[in-house]
């Protein structure tokens, strides 16, 4: 869930008139706007060069990268305090944590990493995990309003997608016998029938709502694509405005490519489509 970072420059030693660069793998990147903050802060991974072209190239990861450390022991308390106990197993400093409320049990033997405990202590509260410079923030999908792009000005492009491929309209429950005991379904009908199995596990999940999240109906995607602006950035909100009929409306943003070429800033959004407002 790290954030990545790729920087390409021009690297000629023998050159006087080209700027001598040196970026080396452990090295901090920051990449800022004066005008916006901090877009991205992470170390350097890897480093790639080539003769013949004179170029070379680094990427780099937020700290997130980080969250692959395996965890062992018991966690428990509130989501958020469930994260701030790994935090500081792991020496890793906390920013602002959504709390929806609640108690969770994190158990691992080793077998889990710090961002599976987290993201399993917040499971069904639609959060967002991410790293704020050095510190892990959560914060809820949607709640902060990065901005409004709008086809009269900013929007370049949209596309837009609606697809039934993973379609799942029955699940039959099953009991510890595997014999049906019951059924749920979506209304789809129409389309033919692709079904699922769900098995009771006997414990205290109802096994209606249980089977339910099996089903899958129409899967709606789109992205939009526009001149720049570091505050869209996944977890965030977006209003878009005359960009087709298909995207409209207030988005959540799932995922955001910002790319800096040529002295331009320019954005790719996926949006994600499960509550348009």
């Amino acid at each position: 869930m790290a954030r990545k970072a790729v920087i390409s420059y021009l690297r000629a030693p023998q050159d006087p008139n080209v700027s001598s660069i040196s970026v080396q793998n452990g090295d901090r990147l920051i990449l800022s706007d004066e005008g916006e903050g901090v877009l991205f802060d992470g170390i350097v991974l890897s480093e790639e060069s080539s003769e013949s072209s004179a170029t070379a190239s680094n990427t780099a990861y937020d700290y997130a990268w980080y969250l692959r450390n395996k965890i062992c022991g018991v966690f428990k308390g509130s989501p958020a305090e469930v994260a701030g106990q790994i935090c500081t197993y792991l020496g890793i400093p906390c920013g602002d944590l959504y709390d929806p409320g609640g108690e969770a049990e994190i158990v691992s033997t080793g077998e889990k990493t710090a961002y599976q405990g987290i993201a399993e202590a917040y499971e069904g509260s639609d959060a967002h995990i991410y790293m704020e410079g050095m510190a892990l923030c959560v914060e809820q999908y949607g709640q902060i309003l990065a901005g409004t792009l709008t086809g009269d000005d900013r929007i370049t492009d949209a596309a837009y997608k609606s697809s039934l491929e993973n379609m799942v309209n029955r699940v039959i429950i099953l009991d510890a016998a595997d014999q049906p005991v019951g059924e749920v379904g979506n209304g789809l009908s129409e389309f033919g029938a692709v079904q699922d199995f769900y098995k009771a596990a006997g414990d205290a999940k109802n096994p209606q709502d249980e089977a339910a999240k099996l089903l899958k109906g129409f899967e709606n995607s789109g992205k939009v694509s526009a001149v720049g602006g570091t505050a869209f950035v996944t977890g965030r909100a977006v209003i878009v405005e005359k960009a087709g009929t298909k995207i409209r409306g207030r988005f959540v943003i799932i995922s955001d490519e910002h790319s800096f070429a040529n002295a331009e800033h320019t954005i790719t959004l996926g949006l994600r489509f499960g509550e348009v407002a």
